[in-house]
């Protein structure tokens, strides 16, 4: 393998060396804290395992959600860390810092380094939180279902914009994959336009009158009392299996 120097100016850059060997790969990278990672790819040769079978006592149906991280079909409310709003303070004083120092000085050098050193550590807090969570639930569930979530689109409501990206759904949702797919756990998707907040998970009732602000209701068919978000879980797996032709077993 040879790699070349690499010339560079604080920002993460990869760069991808020479291998002898065809079908290798070598990346390294720098952080904006002046970190140095370097990442083989080779191919071990080991198979990908087959998809294990599963039912509706195996699958696990998550909602993602900002005062929770994520909900499950179980009842289980993760608590969404806010690793972002607990630095927000922090950041700020430290980019007026660096608003105030003059350019190409050794002190706004310094002061950019500050900043990027508190988001790398959210980014970490993040990762580490995300990494766990992904792993148990696919060590603990043969599939996960999911919502599928236009982000992007979410992200245009100033209000809560900076709240959906520090939960960042999307790695999320990219961890549970790629793990699941290494475990042989299958991940089960619903539209994004399927109503799984208003509908009863016991009775199928839609609930039309159902607002953002309505926590928890009580269906005027069938009796039964729902959280919110815990209802939607339920939904989400129950949708899902439906289209897998897998309800009631």
């Amino acid at each position: 393998m040879k790699l070349n120097y690499l010339k560079l100016d604080g920002l993460k850059q990869n760069y991808t060396g020479n291998m002898k060997e065809p079908g290798k790969t070598a990346t390294v990278s720098v952080t904006s804290t002046g970190k140095f990672f370097i990442s083989i790819l080779i191919d071990d040769g080991q198979e990908q395992p087959p998809a294990q079978c599963f039912d509706v006592n195996t699958t696990m149906g998550v909602d993602v959600g900002i005062k929770d991280f994520a909900i499950l079909s179980n009842g289980e409310k993760i608590d969404n860390p806010r690793y972002l709003k607990q630095s927000i303070l922090r950041m700020k004083v430290l980019q007026k810092r660096l608003s105030r120092k003059q350019k190409g000085s050794n002190n706004r050098n310094k002061a950019k380094n500050a900043v990027a050193k508190i988001h790398e550590k959210i980014h970490n807090q993040r990762s580490d939180f995300q990494h766990k969570l992904s792993f148990r639930l696919v060590c603990e569930n043969q599939a996960i279902a999911l919502e599928t979530l236009n982000v992007e689109g979410m992200l245009k409501n100033h209000k809560l914009a900076q709240h959906i990206a520090d939960a960042s759904w999307s790695s999320f949702v990219t961890q549970l994959e790629y793990k699941a797919q290494k475990h042989g756990k299958t991940i089960l998707r619903i539209g994004q336009f399927e109503p799984s907040t208003k509908i009863c998970s016991e009775c199928g009732y839609y609930n039309r009158d159902l607002t953002l602000s309505d926590r928890d209701w009580i269906c005027p068919d069938c009796g039964i009392h729902h959280d919110r978000d815990i209802n939607a879980a339920i939904n989400i797996r129950k949708f899902a299996l439906d289209r897998q032709n897998l309800i009631g077993i």
